[in-house]
């Protein structure tokens, strides 16, 4: 009886960590963004004129810990891979030739799980660091961040995830917003 007792308890063990293996834990992923940089002109004398507004391909690389199964946190490395030309004129003078960028965030990770489907929502910072040349605009800014998504959970490990994030916008003269959509795909160890 004692045998069956301690091994009773053991499958129960057993199968409640792995459960809690299922909804917690550390991750890594690799995506693909196609992120919109949208240029616009704030001032007394211009109306939020927007200069540009074009897309460009960025490699995305995440890395993230499940803290339970009702919230993570993750942090976001956006590396814009295409260089942009942009040939926008004001009075024969170029406003942007070459647009490069990259961008770090850190999110809070609130999500909740339909058996293969986890929704999510990501709140936090992003810190963009950007060049446009011509402009003669070299910005470092740090700004509030947000996204919303939805992962398939293939199997225990593998996920492959599509959302939607918003990096922030600076208020400047020249205001640059930036945001971008995902997918990729994702490893829980």
């Amino acid at each position: 009886m004692k045998k069956i007792t301690l091994s009773i308890l053991a499958v129960l063990a057993i199968g409640s960590s792995s459960l809690y293996a299922e909804n917690s834990g550390f991750y890594l992923g690799l995506g693909y963004s196609n992120t919109n940089v949208d240029f616009t002109v704030s001032s007394d004398f211009y109306n939020d004129e927007s200069i540009f507004d074009v897309s460009t391909d960025t490699l995305l690389m995440l890395a993230g810990y499940d803290i339970n199964e009702y919230v993570g946190v993750e942090g976001r490395y956006y590396w814009n891979i295409t260089s942009m030309g942009v040939d926008y004129y004001a009075s024969g003078v170029p406003i942007v030739e070459d647009y490069k960028a990259e961008s770090f965030a850190f999110y809070v990770k609130p999500q909740y799980s339909f058996d293969m489907i986890t929704i999510y929502a990501l709140l936090g910072v992003t810190m963009n660091d950007y060049t446009a040349l011509a402009v003669g605009s070299i910005n470092d800014d740090t700004l509030f961040s947000w996204g919303v998504g939805a992962k398939f959970n293939m199997t225990q490990s593998f996920g492959a995830f599509v959302d939607y994030t918003d990096l922030g916008e600076t208020d400047d003269l020249i205001t640059t917003g930036l945001s971008s959509w995902n997918l990729g795909l994702t490893y829980k160890f």
